[in-house]
């Protein structure tokens, strides 16, 4: 069964982050005209495509299809290249311990309280 993308949530998502449907194509790295056809609907894009998207927009390609009615997503892609400074955090993180990993996270969440 081909997965149908439901356009409401896509530029529901889109809206959550702040994002015109230019950057958003830009990010997805598919044409505005493209990306606008699929927000509007007149298009359904490949299962592939909503995984980008969904990654993108920090969604579940689940809550984009209506699978699910959380839109929170179970997983994130940190491309070095978009994002060094996050990679190299993902990166030492992994040489911690469970103890090492809460104090990071615990100090990461002090730093987004400034």
């Amino acid at each position: 069964m081909k997965e149908v993308l439901i356009p409401e949530r896509l530029t529901s998502a889109r809206k959550a982050l702040s994002i015109t449907r230019l950057e958003a194509s830009k990010r997805m790295n598919i044409g505005q005209t493209t990306y606008v056809r699929y927000e509007k609907g007149d298009r359904n894009p490949t299962y592939a495509t909503i995984i980008v998207m969904a990654q993108v927009l920090n969604v579940s390609p689940e809550y984009l299809i209506g699978k699910e009615d959380n839109p929170e997503s179970q997983s994130y892609v940190i491309k070095k290249e978009d994002s060094p400074e996050m990679f190299k955090i993902m990166e030492l993180s992994e040489k911690l311990d469970s103890k090492g990993r809460k104090k990071l996270l615990k100090y990461a969440e002090e730093l987004t309280k400034l």
